[in-house]
């Protein structure tokens, strides 16, 4: 719960505008914090500023939320900064902006820090409830993509399939799953500990690059399925083939609109053609997060639209 694990991090006057402002959890997508300038908050799918009589967030609320979310010391968070963003417990991830230091071409750090997206993260359990029918092949399960735009409820419908799967009940049994929870939004661990409802029979790995952890688990875990969060480096596809190779299933999200652009997009045709997916599920656009367009098989044929 957002109120419980996001509030307590704001300032009172931001408290106060949020609480005023939103009326459904299940609507809250995002609340952006920048320096200088009033709240936003993405609610309801469009980007809303609260009434805030002209104020704007000061740089003492800037840095009471900057304390706060780093546990009173930046230092300790340089390797998360570096990447860009914080996860908090409950699985919220918070994306920083600001000046970046290079070393060698690559980030060293980032100083300056002046922008902030806190984003949601949502359980809705049961989401997934209609479309396993379609990811299922009697009692086996068939490697699955979840595709969408940033902000489409990928990660939400990846975690309560986990939950289904790590679960059983009604037509298929419950199997060992492993997850390889990158940014650890997927099971929200807080000190090794699922946040999450990722159900029984899963194991995670917490914080570990994908193509590594999947690696990882495969040897240590002998898991039935492995699923992963917003894959596309070249470690990933070496690891998913290990997996495939190993005897698991996977599931994965990528960013995404269309089958066209899967076939098309370089970046993601790669995925198409190599045939490690036996279903394409694409969700609908940020205006309605998690709801799913269409369903293709592995050789993009229609099942459902």
């Amino acid at each position: 719960m957002y109120r419980k694990e996001v509030l307590p991090l704001l300032p009172e006057r931001i408290r106060k505008l949020i609480d005023n402002t939103v009326k459904s959890e299940e609507s809250l997508q995002e609340i952006r914090i920048r320096r200088g300038r009033p709240l936003v908050l993405q609610y309801r799918g469009e980007l809303f500023t609260p009434e805030c009589q002209g104020q704007v967030v000061s740089d003492q609320e800037f840095k009471e939320v900057l304390s706060r979310i780093s546990r009173h010391s930046l230092y300790a968070f340089e390797e998360e900064i570096r990447k860009g963003y914080l996860t908090i417990p409950g699985g919220h991830r918070i994306g920083l902006s600001g000046h970046t230091v290079l070393e060698n071409r690559t980030v060293k750090t980032m100083r300056y820090i002046s922008f902030l997206n806190i984003r949601i993260s949502h359980e809705m359990p049961g989401c997934a409830d209609r479309l396993m029918p379609y990811v299922m092949q009697g009692d086996r399960f068939l490697s699955t993509l979840l595709v969408s735009p940033p902000g489409g409820g990928k990660t939400t419908l990846l975690r309560d399939m986990v939950r289904q799967l790590a679960t059983g009940g009604g037509k298929f049994r419950g199997r060992n799953v492993s997850v390889v929870d990158e940014r650890s939004e997927i099971a929200g661990c807080y000190m090794g500990i699922p946040q999450k409802q990722v159900g029984p029979y899963c194991d995670v790995m917490d914080a570990c690059p994908k193509g590594i952890g999947m690696m990882m688990v495969i040897r240590s875990m002998a898991p039935e399925v492995v699923a992963v969060d917003e894959v596309g480096a070249r470690e990933d596809f070496e690891a998913m083939r290990y997996a495939l190779t190993s005897g698991c299933s996977l599931l994965a999200t990528v960013h995404g609109s269309t089958m066209e652009q899967m076939k098309e997009k370089p970046e993601l045709s790669q995925i198409f053609q190599s045939g490690m997916f036996e279903r394409y599920i694409f969700l609908d656009s940020r205006k309605n997060p998690g709801n799913c367009q269409a369903i293709y098989d592995g050789r993009g044929n229609l099942l459902w639209s």
